[in-house]
């Protein structure tokens, strides 16, 4: 039997992912690192979960490497490079909410940067730690950061590798939402049920998809004009009359797509 570093429950709409090593206070494996992408990918495709919520079990969200590994040994390294890119967080059409309930460090905080939201205990301890144990910050964190905190704040927080707490990450623009660490993960799951039950699937998804698109685009009218198809093709699935059907009656909406519902290519 295999032995499990990665967790999941359901909640409702909402599928939760728990990094489940609280004896080694959630510390990387490459065991963990193949369970979370196929938690994620799992719940994606499973058309009943609207929103993934991914936590630490215990009081640590991870607190990088396990540094008892041989990291002399390259197969130690498990799966470093995207070789099935339709299987990264950002590619994957349901949303994902990283619920960070205490200290990440390494690894496990550019795991957290790849969700599309993400909530911070305000006492957590969050490193990019990489060039103080001899590596480079991985995950695609050089080319995340300076676009969600800047260049200057990304130089600093990649190249000393210095402990921030949750506070200061949420100041920097690096989660939108900060709470007790008792309170994260209730937190982050009101929201993802709060989007679950309100949000139309295929607008999210949609949403989701253009954003990342978006980050590589340099063409401001090129990009709304395809947000435009885009919109006007949700309306004729019928979306925008049931959500105004919804407001108007003061009821949850009842939503006719899922998250796989598809853009027809032509829009894409």
């Amino acid at each position: 039997m295999t032995e499990r570093h990665v967790t999941v429950e359901r909640q409702g709409r909402v599928g939760l992912v728990f990094l489940d090593r609280p004896d080694r206070r959630n510390s990387y494996t490459p065991l963990m690192a193949l369970q979370l992408q196929d938690a994620l990918v799992a719940f994606d495709a499973d058309p009943e979960v609207s929103v993934i919520v991914v936590s630490g079990r215990g009081e640590h969200f991870g607190v990088g490497a396990d540094l008892d590994m041989n990291w002399r040994d390259e197969r130690t390294h498990g799966v470093e490079t995207l070789t099935e890119p339709e299987k990264a967080p950002w590619n994957l059409s349901t949303p994902i909410i990283a619920a960070i309930n205490g200290d990440a460090i390494g690894v496990s905080l550019t795991w957290a940067m790849q969700a599309d939201i993400r909530v911070v205990a305000d006492s957590a301890r969050l490193a990019f730690s990489f060039n103080r144990v001899g590596i480079m910050p991985d995950r695609g964190s050089t080319w995340l950061l300076p676009r969600l905190a800047g260049f200057g704040v990304a130089m600093d927080l990649l190249l000393t590798g210095r402990t921030i707490d949750g506070t200061e990450f949420e100041r920097r623009g690096l989660a939108t939402h900060v709470a007790a660490p008792a309170d994260v993960l209730e937190v982050a799951v009101e929201l993802a049920t709060d989007m679950a039950e309100r949000c139309a699937p295929v607008s999210m998804t949609a949403t989701k998809r253009l954003m990342y698109e978006f980050l590589e685009s340099t063409d401001r009218v090129a990009a709304y004009n395809r947000e435009r198809r885009v919109l006007t093709w949700i309306r004729t699935c019928g979306e925008t009359l049931r959500g105004i059907a919804a407001f108007k009656e003061k009821r949850a909406p009842e939503w006719g797509t899922t998250k796989h519902t598809r853009v027809p290519a032509e829009l894409r």
